[in-house]
């Protein structure tokens, strides 16, 4: 019978080295499972043969604008699945590697591979590739090394990923339609006034009357844009690079973020999509049994907006000083008093989780009536702006011709 030598952990840090009897690789890993130990790295003992480990590269590259959160969902699914199906850590990162269609992701997965076969465990490897995964994602994952539950708390984690992609796909499929409408609209509007307008307006030449002052606007603008529509396209070029290179800067997106929760309607959807992403990030995390002040360290890096991302940050350092959380969030100025009320009845009652749970789920809901209204207000609205600068251009157009017939008849 072949002999087989192992790396493989006891406990969330104890290292084991050894050798094992079985008929093959499969039947080593089981018997290796049953001493009680999480398998690691298993290979053949060939007498003589020398085992090479690769080293782990002494830099990581970032891939974190070409991983999608979509790739990262479908990976945390993938490692939930097979950790639960009793597959070693170690090889379900193989599979997974093999099965990942993200050729960036893919890379990321064999450096994972690399640092957890030289004895690092997987949240480590996760920590090293902090701008894929978050705070929250490496937390967790610690948790249940901890725990000796990993299995549940990746289940756990694909469930809550599961959720995030749900909620920003049903926003983003809201306002797709609004944005095409703007989008066709507003090249619609360039192209008639830059190649249209002008082949019209030739007939009003040979007029000796005054044309009305309708008229008079729509040619002044449509001759503007039939000579210099480049320099106008090289303009908007121009302001949406800097306008987006100042909203990448600190400083940048935190006046952006204010702008946007000041906007009406708009402001308070993303009150309800930020509260509802903190209240269940928080949940997971406290039902995990991560402890409160770690919890809120890693929450605050879940949410998008700087403003209420900073306020966390606050409340973060003032549960750590001692003070409750529901005390915490009242200074929060853009945190809604009925929900501070919902986590105080959770602290009160022993069951901050579940308050939480019920706190998430009612400002999902929340915001999916938000999203409703903004798309009740924001297509007609868009119709009738767009309605409006083609009635007046059709209208200046028509104004001079029915005043040549009034003076004709």
């Amino acid at each position: 019978m072949p002999k087989f030598v192992y790396k493989a952990k006891r406990g969330p840090s104890e290292l084991i080295d050894g050798t094992i009897d079985a008929e093959n690789l499969d039947s080593a890993i089981d018997k290796i499972m049953k001493l009680g130990l999480s398998p690691l790295d298993v290979f053949t003992d060939v007498p003589g043969a020398a085992r090479t480990i690769k080293k782990s590269p002494g830099f990581t590259l970032n891939f974190s604008k070409r991983v999608r959160l979509n790739d990262i969902g479908v990976f945390t699914r993938q490692i939930c699945d097979l950790v639960d199906a009793g597959v070693p850590i170690l090889r379900a990162l193989t599979i997974t590697a093999n099965q990942t269609q993200n050729p960036q992701l893919k890379l990321i997965i064999d450096q994972m591979h690399i640092f957890v076969q030289d004895g690092g465990t997987f949240s480590e490897a996760l920590a090293q590739h902090n701008k894929i995964f978050s705070q929250f994602y490496v937390n967790m994952v610690k948790t249940g090394e901890i725990g000796g539950n990993l299995d549940m708390i990746l289940n756990r984690l694909a469930e809550f990923t599961d959720k995030d992609l749900e909620t920003r796909a049903r926003v983003q499929a809201s306002l797709a339609y609004p944005a095409f409408m703007l989008f066709v609209g507003a090249v619609t509007i360039f192209v008639i006034l830059t190649f249209v307008i002008p082949r019209l307006t030739v007939i009003f030449d040979d007029l000796t009357e005054s044309l009305p002052l309708p008229t008079v606007i729509l040619m002044g603008l449509s001759d503007f844009l039939s000579k210099f529509w480049w320099l106008v396209l090289g303009l908007i070029s121009i302001l949406s690079f800097y306008f987006q290179r100042f909203q990448s800067s600190p400083e940048g997106k935190k006046k952006v973020d204010i702008w946007k929760l000041k906007i009406p309607v708009l402001g308070d959807f993303i009150k309800d999509v930020e509260i509802g992403r903190f209240a269940r990030t928080l949940a997971t995390l406290l039902d995990s049994g991560v402890v409160i002040v770690s919890a809120l360290e890693s929450v605050w890096a879940v949410l998008d907006n700087e403003i209420l991302k900073s306020e966390i940050k606050l409340v973060s350092q003032d549960v750590a000083s001692g003070t409750s959380l529901s005390a915490a969030l009242k200074k929060c100025v853009f945190f809604p008093e009925a929900a501070v009320n919902m986590i105080a009845v959770g602290e009160e009652s022993g069951h901050l989780e579940k308050s939480l749970y019920k706190l998430a789920i009612s400002y999902e809901r929340q915001s999916d009536r938000s999203v409703k209204t903004i798309m009740s207000l924001l297509e007609p609205m868009m119709i009738f702006v767009i309605g409006a600068i083609v009635g007046f251009m059709f209208v200046a157009i028509l104004l001079p011709i029915f005043r040549v017939n009034l003076l004709i008849k």
